[in-house]
């Protein structure tokens, strides 16, 4: 995918632990890999991901490898072919838009400024795809969980009170 190439491009290594850890499914018993891919945070502060909660949250990264993605699969699909070449939105968007916001349902998309996983470029991918602007927050992938939840809650809320 592009994202793949772009993270080769930017970091052989950074590339090796994506690998790694979503791959070989390192993240399950790898606590350090774990929190540097999807956490990264420091463990004094508040709200953190204790290493107690870290044990946990890969058990349910060990649980859920029985349901997996077939990537190659999904590569041929991608970009969807209900894609805009021209702009990359959806294409669906074009029937009932709502002309305040341009797009048929109201959308968020959030991406992570300190995201490991997730590129800034795919994120605003998505959003073009949805036809709004990106939102991205102080975090790292995981925005629900770590002392940085806030920021991703308070954007959430904020779309929320607009509908």
């Amino acid at each position: 995918s592009k994202m793949t190439m772009r993270f080769l491009k930017r970091s052989l290594l950074d590339s090796w632990k994506i690998t790694a850890g979503l791959a070989m499914k390192k993240v399950i018993k790898d606590e350090t890999l774990c929190r540097e891919l999807f956490f990264d945070e420091d463990l004094n502060a508040p709200d953190c991901v204790s290493p107690k909660d870290l044990i946990q949250i890969q058990g349910y990264f060990e649980r859920d490898t029985v349901a997996t993605i077939d990537l190659m699969d999904l590569a041929k699909k991608l970009p969807s072919k209900y894609t805009d070449e021209n702009n990359g939105r959806a294409t669906f968007l074009e029937f009932g838009k709502d002309a305040s916001s341009g797009s048929v349902l109201p959308s968020l998309v959030i991406g992570a400024k300190d995201d490991f996983i997730v590129d800034k470029e795919g994120v605003e991918e998505l959003a073009r795809y949805y036809g709004v602007n990106a939102v991205m927050v102080d975090s790292p992938h995981d925005v629900m969980l770590g002392s940085k939840w806030r920021n991703a809650a308070n954007e959430i809320r904020s779309f929320l009170e607009k509908l």
